[in-house]
């Protein structure tokens, strides 16, 4: 499978961010034609932090409040869960669909 180019990648979470969240801004850390590093922050103190590199196809996305993570998702040696009751576990999973990890930490939000 051909990895993903880091702007279609870009767009494929801009556009899930649009239909779960209101508003949101990103902040570019490191944009390149092979790297992305941003984090979109959602309000005061929450932001998801997103890693993506088309050369090993390595992504993360990680929901962090008050500077901890709380939930995620990442393929750091296969794809896994960090459960939002306890962030730290890892539970193995399929590879989720970019809007379903947005969903997923659209309803975190919700109660936080």
């Amino acid at each position: 499978m051909t990895p993903l180019a880091v702007e279609v990648f870009l767009a494929e979470i801009s556009a899930s961010l649009s239909r779960s969240f209101p508003s949101y801004t990103i902040e570019f850390l490191l944009r390149t034609p092979k790297s992305l590093k941003v984090n979109v922050h959602l309000g005061e103190g929450i932001f998801i932090a997103v890693r993506y590199n088309a050369r090993n196809e390595r992504m993360d996305f990680a929901l962090i409040r008050d500077g901890k993570r709380v939930f995620g998702y990442d393929n750091l040696k296969e794809w896994h869960c960090h459960p939002s009751d306890d962030p730290s576990r890892h539970i193995p999973c399929e590879k989720p669909p970019v809007d379903h990890i947005i969903s997923e930490i659209c309803r975190l939000c919700s109660g936080l």
